[in-house]
């Protein structure tokens, strides 16, 4: 997987955010109407595929604050479900942003692999 190397912040040895990410975070909890302190909050969800497998889904969520043992990592913003974290140790949270739609994607860290 060639491609543009993308600066990331590791944070709380438990998912690294790059640049993109970051700064598509900042832009909403920072907009208009979202009140002071809020983040992005991520968590577990247990759900069934339409073959009706087990399948595990993250969902991605605007906060006021985060829950009780929710993992904090305050620069970004971010509020992480205890029963999320062992999904994301390894991972990169990156972001794509076309006008005002953004689409979160994971990865798989350069240094776990």
């Amino acid at each position: 997987m060639w491609g543009s190397f993308r600066k990331s912040v590791k944070v709380a040895d438990v998912l690294a955010i790059s640049e993109d990410a970051a700064a598509a975070i900042r832009g909403i909890v920072g907009a208009p109407g979202v009140p002071e302190g809020a983040g992005l909050r991520i968590t577990r969800e247990l759900n069934t595929d339409p073959s009706g497998e087990p399948r595990t889904d993250l969902r991605l969520s605007v906060v006021a604050a985060p829950e009780d043992g929710d993992e904090v990592l305050a620069e970004e913003r971010v509020f992480i479900d205890p029963d999320a974290a062992d999904l994301l140790d390894d991972k990169m949270l990156d972001a794509d942003v076309v006008g005002d739609d953004v689409r979160f994607s994971l990865d798989v860290q350069a240094e776990a692999r």
